[in-house]
């Protein structure tokens, strides 16, 4: 049987062009389809990382971390005992202004406190060198000594006896003509910033007990 006289020439013709724009409506409607999956991909990726660098993750910091103050210490040795470390200082008349910190099983002989690694100088030939260290002093407030934080970190000594007198809604707070007191009597015998501290942190880490010092 011959089945192409079935048909016309202009009939096949027909027939070859609407195959043919039916694959072009084809490739046209996947390369549409394409084209809009590929502009909506940034945005999925964008949702994606808004949690971890958009401004609305705000990370929550640990309990009591804000008050943590970094600090810089002279040290001239380590000992086992608060007799033993009071020995050496007895021994060197040079550490007159210095004090014994406390922490946890060690007795640290300072001589000097600052802000800043540049403010403590250390010599090899003294055998001293500088200790990082955070002082953390939000319990000292129950001890009436809620603006030590402020003292450590201010620079000019005039100004920490403002500090310490300061009156909070008319009444002075709770303990603090001790503090006052505290501030007088190492004031009276320092103008050094690097010594206020120094007194300071050995009076509220070791008589009072609120500062907590780490490394």
């Amino acid at each position: 049987m011959k089945f192409g006289k079935r048909y016309s020439k202009v009939t096949v013709f027909m027939a070859m062009l609407h195959g043919v724009l039916i694959g072009i409506v084809a490739v046209a409607l996947i390369g549409l389809l394409l084209y809009w999956t590929r502009d909506k991909e940034p945005e999925v990726t964008m949702d994606k990382e808004v949690p971890t660098s958009g401004p609305a993750v705000v990370e929550t910091p640990v309990e009591g971390e804000e008050q943590l103050l970094q600090l810089y210490a002279k040290q001239h040795g380590a000992f086992s005992s608060a007799a033993a470390a009071a020995a050496f200082i007895a021994e060197d008349t040079s550490l007159a202004k210095a004090a014994i910190i406390r922490v946890d099983q060690n007795y640290l002989v300072w001589s000097a406190v600052g802000l800043a690694e540049g403010e403590i100088e250390v010599s090899a030939s003294e055998g001293t060198f500088r200790k990082a260290f955070k002082a953390n002093a939000a319990s000292c407030s129950a001890m009436g000594a809620g603006k030590l934080q402020a003292v450590l970190s201010e620079t000019d000594s005039a100004k920490i006896k403002s500090l310490a007198t300061s009156e909070k809604d008319g009444k002075k707070e709770e303990g603090a003509q001790g503090f006052g007191q505290n501030i007088k009597a190492i004031t009276d015998f320092t103008d050094d910033m690097r010594t206020i501290r120094l007194q300071l942190i050995s009076h509220y880490s070791s008589v009072d007990d609120c500062i907590k010092i780490t490394f």
